[in-house]
């Protein structure tokens, strides 16, 4: 049974970990440092050993969240996925942007996650949602147009349904 789970979810650690720490979840369900490839599924909150219970703050869950610089970044900046469950300055992974500055390799800050795999997917497929509902549009203004000279009572019907929306889309 699949239990919904706000954030902080607690996950067993497969290995030791520090607090603010980017995470996945193993194939076994245990949580591991995410590294420079992986967007993580959320933060560590505390001090884990191997196999202890670790609470981590989920990525989706909204608002900021602390976590580990790798070295130095300006605040305000982009912060990229990095080695170790940590964020750098630089690299292939948007995480999210830099509220804070970090001076060095350690420093805890607060970032506004927003990785960028979901950005570019949401703007494509609603670009991609409102050409197909204009094609629609298109398509049934021509079939009415075409049902509407095939028998006059249609003709009528096509005229006053026309007109309502001419009234409805003026109102708005």
């Amino acid at each position: 049974m699949t239990i919904q789970s706000n954030s902080p979810k607690t996950f067993e650690a497969g290995e030791d970990m520090d607090a603010f720490l980017r995470v996945v979840i193993s194939n076994d369900g245990t949580v591991m440092l995410a590294d420079a490839v992986d967007y993580g599924i959320g933060v560590t909150q505390k001090d884990s050993d191997d196999g202890e219970s670790v609470a981590v703050r989920l990525d989706r869950h909204g608002g900021s969240s602390k976590m580990t610089a790798s070295g130095a970044i300006i605040a305000g900046r982009r912060v990229y996925a990095a080695a170790s469950g940590k964020i750098a300055a630089t690299g292939t992974k948007v995480i999210g942007t830099a509220l804070d500055a970090a001076s060095g390799d350690g420093s805890v800050i607060e970032v506004l996650p927003h990785p960028g795999y979901q950005q570019s997917s949401s703007s494509s497929s609603s670009s991609s949602s409102s050409s197909s509902s204009s094609s629609s549009s298109s398509e049934s203004s021509s079939s009415s147009s075409s049902s509407s000279s095939s028998s006059s009572s249609e003709s009528s019907s096509s005229s006053s349904s026309s007109e309502s929306s001419s009234s409805s889309s003026s109102s708005s």
